[in-house]
């Protein structure tokens, strides 16, 4: 497919570009974080590896720098003991979640836009420890806005027990127009025997039950059984702002009372929970 491009969006507040993927024993994430009222240019580094679990921060003089950048084809940089140089290819049709007229009215906290199947190829090093990829899947998301949604669930895996299964997206509550009301949102894309899905709530129906360490989505979809996306989460990264993230987390995909895939400990996992 044709390549996709993340374009900057300099009136937003607040602007993140990030990329997902684990590859054997390495599992990376990292996001270029624009705080654009306070100027603050921020890298975050999230990474699993024999070598240690850390996330990494590191302040950048400037928005994407020629030794710290992300585009949708390539991804270079450095933090910490980390370092990565990879190609990105984005496979099928790229997504843009938005319910009419909801996006058009600029009623949620942020608008999102990327490849939730995305194929990396290169090599990531973490100390000691360097991994070579090649083709291996993963996802490359841009999101922008007034502010962080109210809370989140997000789920991201791409190595199951069995081939061509995939399982990119979240569920949210956004505050509409930076107001005490919320809204919950949601979208999922499923990839399986060669065809993708995308579920978006509404018109779907999605709750989230349980904890970081635990939890369950289910998705009511019209027209077709229900999907169950069981999680448990291990190894949490403190990503400021409330948010904890894992890359080595276990998922169970069920549609009707039926497994139809699992992974092991490669599930990418986060959690914004609300204020108090």
């Amino acid at each position: 497919m044709s390549s996709i491009v993340f374009a900057p969006h300099p009136s937003a507040a607040l602007e993140y570009w990030f990329f997902k993927v684990n590859a054997g024993r390495i599992a990376l994430i990292v996001d270029w974080i624009e705080r654009r009222r306070p100027g603050e240019h921020v890298l975050r580094v999230s990474v699993h590896s024999p070598h240690r679990r850390e996330v990494v921060f590191k302040d950048l003089d400037t928005w994407m720098p020629q030794d710290n950048f992300m585009t949708t084809e390539r991804s270079v940089g450095h933090a910490g003991d980390v370092a990565w140089d990879l190609t990105i290819t984005p496979k099928r049709e790229p997504i843009a979640p938005d319910i009419f007229p909801v996006g058009l009215l600029r009623i949620p906290d942020l608008a999102s836009f990327g490849s939730p199947f995305a194929t990396f190829s290169g090599w990531i090093q973490h100390g000691p420890e360097r991994t070579t990829l090649t083709e291996v899947l993963g996802s490359i998301t841009q999101y922008w806005g007034r502010s962080l949604a109210a809370e989140w669930w997000w789920i991201s895996a791409h190595q199951f027990d069995r081939p061509d299964v995939a399982l990119e997206g979240v569920a949210l509550r956004s505050r509409a127009w930076g107001t005490a009301i919320q809204l919950p949102l949601a979208y999922f894309s499923l990839y399986r025997a060669g065809k993708s899905e995308y579920i978006q709530a509404p018109p779907s129906r999605v709750e989230v039950e349980g904890t970081p360490d635990e939890f369950q989505v289910h998705v009511w979809r019209r027209g077709k059984e229900g999907l169950s996306f069981i999680c448990v989460g291990r190894e949490y990264g403190d990503f400021g702002d409330g948010i904890v993230n894992t890359l080595t987390g276990d998922l169970e995909i069920r549609e009707g009372g039926r497994v139809i895939a699992r992974s092991t400990a490669t599930a990418g996992l986060e959690r914004l929970a609300p204020r108090r």
